[in-house]
C-alpha cells in the first residue's frame, strides 16, 4: 500500500510540474518573441555563410574535375595517336626488314650462280690445260721421233 501511495504521489507531482511548466513556456514565448529570433539571427547568418562557402567549394571542385577530365581526354587522344604511330612504324620496319632479307637472298643466289659458273669455267680450263699438256707432250714426242 505504501508503494501505491508513493507511486500515485510521484505521478501527481509529475503531472503538476508538466501542467505548470506549459503555461510558463507559453508565457516566455509570448513575452519575448523577438529575443528568440534575435538569438537565431547570428546562427542563420552563420549557416548562410557556410552554405555560400560550400557552394564556392563545390564550384571549385567542379572546375577542377572538369579540368582533370579535359586533361585525361587530351592524354587519351595523344596516347591513341602515339600508339597508331608506333604501329605504323613497326609495320614499316617489318617491311624494310623483309626487303633486306629478300635482297640478301637475291645476292646469295647470284653469288652461288657465279660460283657455279666459275667452277665450271675452271674445270673447263683445267681440262684444256690437261688436254693441252698431253697434246704438247704428244706433239713433243712426235717431234722427237
Amino acid at each position: 500500500m505504501r508503494m501505491t501511495k508513493l507511486l500515485l504521489l510521484s505521478a501527481f507531482a509529475l503531472s503538476l510540474t508538466a501542467f505548470q511548466g506549459a503555461p510558463l513556456q507559453a508565457q516566455d514565448a509570448t513575452q519575448k518573441p523577438d529575443s528568440g529570433m534575435k538569438d537565431m539571427k547570428p546562427q542563420m547568418e552563420q549557416m548562410h555563410a557556410q552554405m555560400e562557402q560550400m557552394r564556392t567549394q563545390m564550384a571549385q571542385l567542379q572546375a577542377l574535375m572538369k579540368d582533370a577530365m579535359d586533361k585525361m581526354a587530351a592524354a587519351d587522344a595523344a596516347m591513341k595517336i602515339h600508339m597508331e604511330t608506333e604501329q605504323a612504324s613497326m609495320k614499316s620496319q617489318m617491311a624494310l626488314q623483309q626487303a633486306m632479307i629478300d635482297h640478301l637472298q637475291t645476292m646469295d643466289d647470284h653469288m652461288q650462280a657465279m660460283s657455279e659458273r666459275m667452277t665450271m669455267k675452271s674445270d673447263a680450263m683445267d681440262m684444256q690445260k690437261k688436254t693441252g699438256a698431253t697434246m704438247k707432250k704428244d706433239k713433243g714426242m712426235n717431234d722427237q721421233k
